[in-house]
């Protein structure tokens, strides 16, 4: 991915189809850059937040990973600004990897469902490693079972964060509330309705 070195304010930036961000970490000082949007979002789902990859910025080539996203509050498909972190060898990658459920369609029927107390895990793990999710297969449980993170099947160079007694899901019994019926409401005079509106501030 090729990084420029951002010269022009946000909106000059974004309405050039650029993504605005900033490329930081030990050995550099912080540098205000900025991506081709399409570029971003190819490399973004390729590699998430939790892979390292190369950017090309100048002369210079940098193995980095995408440390944090920041999306407009009501278009999230806008990506406002990003945070690129420069790693070198030796260092390590702290992240939040999601749980892969298998096996869940198997057993959530007839009244049965997983309920998820955790959706994401906290890890770490070297630099180069390609880690996604964590995967835990359901597909056995039945209601009354729950897993804890030390049940877990951890890939090898994956050190986890969290304790290892916390929870992680269990399966309970699903209840359904039947909805009473009720009078329909008396219809109202587009004129008697107050209109609230609200302008967004960047």
């Amino acid at each position: 991915m090729k990084l420029e070195k951002r010269t022009e304010n946000l909106r000059l930036v974004r309405e050039e189809h650029k993504v605005a961000g900033v490329l930081f970490g030990k050995s550099i000082e912080p540098e205000a850059i900025q991506i081709d949007e399409k570029e971003f979002k190819e490399t973004f789902k390729q590699f998430g937040l939790t892979q390292t990859f190369e950017v090309k910025y100048g002369r210079k080539k940098h193995i980095v990973y995408i440390k944090e996203v920041q999306r407009h509050h009501i278009n999230p498909h806008q990506i406002l600004n990003v945070k690129l972190l420069k790693v070198m060898e030796g260092d390590v990658i702290k992240s939040h990897l999601p749980l892969n459920l298998i096996g869940k369609e198997k057993i959530e029927k007839d009244g049965v469902m997983i309920q998820h107390l955790i959706d994401s895990i906290e890890v770490e793990y070297g630099i180069g490693a390609a880690f996604n999710h964590i995967d835990l297969d359901v597909s056995n449980l039945k209601v009354g079972d729950f897993v804890k993170i030390e049940d877990l099947s951890i890939p090898e160079g994956l050190t986890v964060l969290e304790p290892k007694d916390k929870m992680v899901i269990n399966v309970i019994e699903a209840k359904y509330e039947v909805e009473e019926e009720t009078e329909t409401p008396e219809k109202l005079d587009p004129s008697d309705v107050e209109v609230i509106t609200e302008k967004h501030k960047e």
